[in-house]
């Protein structure tokens, strides 16, 4: 028998007319976040394949695959900082996901970070180890654990949201996430607004307009996208006249940050810009406005 949305326990059914109206600060009627995600994948050896074979290139290929690994390390070395350039120029401060191979092997970037975002979600071990279901509940306990006292380590504090790898999450994990301290999780993509995941909330990250899922596996061009932004943050902001909406872009520094994708982003940004009709804000600040009433 199939399932009912909501049979997982952690939040119901919860259709948008029926909520009350949610109010943004100043009366905006977007709340716009832009996450960056800077999470590397480990140097595969022949002996122990990554758990999943994130993208970066080309499709799966013999040991060493140099270009793939490259490719995503580009992310790291120059797409990042063209990205931190350009939301500067615009008034824009991003937030990032990081990964503890992340913050242990690119101390440089770190320090570059810390002063350009403005806040740092979680995200996991490395690109490459996702939680899953095979894992049994102490393993994944550890693992969050793991990940935010080795992140805490490195950047002097500890993320209190959470983006899985791949988005990847066991039957378990919003309960875990929540006894280890996590205020929010930004796996699901399944509303326009932040919504209570028992103890957690669930914030909005979009999936279909990630750079990653756009342009990357779908083949969307890079002008494509940025309309597709534009146009995505123009209904948002009429349907947000009855209740606020959020637009989250996700993006990923070697997809995003390559030379000919840049001047699309920027424009599409430019045009969010230049609304009066936007709240710029965290995913953090997002979720504890809506934790403490909406505005109400």
């Amino acid at each position: 028998m199939l399932a009912p949305s909501g049979s997982h326990g952690w939040f119901s059914f919860s259709p948008l007319p029926n909520r009350q109206a949610l109010s943004w600060p100043d009366g905006r009627n977007v709340a716009v976040s832009v996450v960056l995600d800077l999470r590397a994948v480990e140097w595969e050896t022949p002996e122990h394949p990554p758990a999943i074979r994130p993208p970066g290139g080309r499709g799966i290929a013999p040991y060493p695959d140099f270009p793939r690994m490259g490719h995503r390390e580009f992310g790291h070395r120059v797409g990042v900082f063209r990205l931190l350039d350009m939301m500067q120029s615009l008034g824009i401060t991003p937030a990032a996901v990081v990964d503890v191979l992340t913050v242990e092997q690119y101390e440089p970037l770190v320090e570059h970070l810390q002063h350009g975002v403005s806040e740092f979600l979680a995200g996991g071990l490395s690109a490459s180890r996702p939680i899953t279901s095979r894992m049994a509940e102490d393993e994944e306990y550890h693992y969050i654990q793991s990940t935010l006292e080795r992140l805490a380590a490195r950047l002097g504090v500890t993320p209190v949201g959470w983006l899985g790898v791949e988005h990847n999450e066991s039957a378990r994990t919003p309960g875990l996430l929540a006894r280890s301290g996590i205020g929010y999780v930004a796996d699901w993509a399944n509303d326009e607004q932040p919504f209570p995941m028992r103890e957690l909330w669930s914030f909005p990250l979009s999936w279909e307009l990630s750079d990653l899922r756009a342009m990357h596996e779908r083949g969307v061009s890079a002008e494509d996208h940025g309309r597709s932004i534009e146009e995505a943050f123009e209904v948002l902001r009429v349907d947000g006249t009855r209740s606020g909406r959020v637009l989250a872009l996700h993006l990923h520094p070697w997809v995003s940050g390559q030379a000919f994708r840049a001047d699309a982003l920027e424009q599409a940004l430019t045009h969010l810009r230049a609304s009066s009709d936007v709240w710029w804000a965290s995913p953090g600040e997002i979720v504890d406005w809506c934790r403490s009433g909406g505005g109400e």
